[in-house]
């Protein structure tokens, strides 16, 4: 078992930010505390966003803290921009994400430190960051006559773009980003 003071499941903006405070307190990535993320490669929920989103429509709710992300070809998808900077992020501040990591359980453990078990082995923790954030299980909510409703209904975690919606009628529900 693996004891560390702090685990941060998540590596997206919240995972990310947290290990940057934390390392910037003091604490030694890998050593003092250990970020475990089920993606399999930097960006976070950024990294599974649609082609036409690209970085320059994406208002820059993406940077992290002590490193802006500047150069960015507003022409380019957001995946690959935003992925590309957390990769980076990661390499310059020494984060040491480990990844694809699934936490399956956390459970209280022996000492007052929690148990955190994964499929890369257990860690014994004092604190726990959960950043996990919501994108592997969107929320859709309820609406009356949904279950008889015969046409296609989507998060915005399944669009891959305009095309597959051509010639059809469409009601988009949200003001933000993705709406």
């Amino acid at each position: 078992m693996n004891e560390v003071e702090v685990a941060v499941v998540g590596a997206g903006q919240a995972g990310l930010s947290a290990a940057y405070f934390l390392a910037r307190d003091g604490l030694r990535p890998g050593t003092d505390f250990v970020v475990l993320d089920h993606s399999p490669a930097p960006g976070g929920a950024w990294q599974f966003r649609w082609p036409s989103l690209t970085y320059g429509k994406a208002h820059r709710v993406h940077d992290l803290p002590g490193l802006p992300l500047e150069d960015g070809d507003p022409g380019r998808p957001s995946a690959e921009v935003v992925g590309a900077y957390f990769a980076r992020y990661e390499e310059t501040f020494g984060l040491r994400v480990r990844r694809p990591v699934d936490v399956t359980a956390v459970r209280e453990g022996e000492g007052g430190r929690l148990r955190v078990e994964s499929d890369a082995g257990v860690w014994a923790t004092r604190a726990l960051l959960n950043a996990t954030g919501t994108w592997d299980r969107p929320f859709l909510p309820y609406y009356p006559g949904q279950e008889t409703f015969q046409g296609r209904q989507l998060h915005t975690a399944g669009y891959r773009g305009a095309a597959g919606f051509a010639g059809q009628r469409v009601v988009v529900v949200g003001g933000g980003t993705s709406a």
